[in-house]
């Protein structure tokens, strides 16, 4: 994912995450990579399957933030946050 053309710029975060698909499906562990104001960067073991929308919980401390995939590059994932 090295062509950038976001908007705001993204800090590095290299921190573990949960992803919860819509409909409450069990948590999938992922890593973040980088993030920004208004999306992420995320990488995720090979056998996950990840829909399009999701919720990602960052941290204990951090409210949970609604996700759409707009990148799919082999195991990561470059996602916009909504809302």
């Amino acid at each position: 994912m090295s062509d950038n053309r976001r908007n705001t710029p993204r800090k590095d975060a290299f921190q573990v995450a949960s992803l919860v698909a819509e409909g409450g499906a069990g948590a999938q562990e992922c890593l973040v990579w980088d993030v920004s104001a208004t999306g992420a960067q995320l990488e995720l073991a090979p056998e996950v399957v990840v829909p399009d929308r999701f919720t990602l919980q960052v941290t204990a401390y951090e409210p949970p933030r609604r996700c759409r995939v707009v990148r799919r590059e082999g195991r990561r994932l470059g996602v916009h946050f909504e809302g």
